[in-house]
């Protein structure tokens, strides 16, 4: 039993030892993707494609309103298969609206994640490079690191400098 208990703590000590040769850092990638100029060109990039959907949303919804309060005035001097198509535009229009909104949403998301991509990847061959520069066994995400010591190294500066960031 005792011979078991040595083992085990023998190998205890030898992971620890081990993991105790790693240089481990960490980097903030939040920080580093804001700050780069390809990052503000994909918001520049978004934001009009939203204000062109934005757009064509309010034609849509003065095409419903516009139907609507047309329909609401008249209603009561209208024959009944008047009214029961009238009502039916309406419906179409609020039908489109919603088919436009979920497609708008699934292709902007669609045309964000194509433009996130590319800076994704450069982060990631940078920070590939600061690692294998300065002998890193790991770079962590800080956004999911739960607890690191105040000298703990923090690549952010090394990758933001490599990708010619302020």
């Amino acid at each position: 039993m005792s011979k078991k208990i040595v083992l085990f703590a023998g190998l205890l000590l030898f992971s620890a030892g081990a993991f105790a040769q790693d240089k481990i850092a960490y980097f903030n990638s939040t920080e580093v993707i804001t700050a780069m100029p390809e990052f503000t060109a994909m918001q520049d990039s978004l934001q009009k494609t939203q204000n062109v959907i934005e757009a064509e949303m309010k034609i849509l919804e003065e095409e419903y309103n516009k139907k609507y309060t047309a329909f609401m005035s008249e209603a009561e001097g209208l024959v009944e298969s008047i009214k029961v198509r009238r009502m039916q535009e309406i419906q179409d229009i609020a039908a489109r609206a919603e088919t436009f909104q979920q497609q708008s949403r699934e292709q902007f998301l669609q045309l964000q994640e194509q433009l996130l991509t590319p800076i994704k990847q450069k982060v990631q061959d940078t920070l590939k490079a600061v690692g294998t520069e300065n002998n890193y066994t790991y770079i962590l995400e800080i956004g999911q690191v739960l607890y690191f010591s105040p000298s703990a190294a923090n690549a952010t500066p090394q990758v933001k400098a490599k990708l010619g960031l302020k």
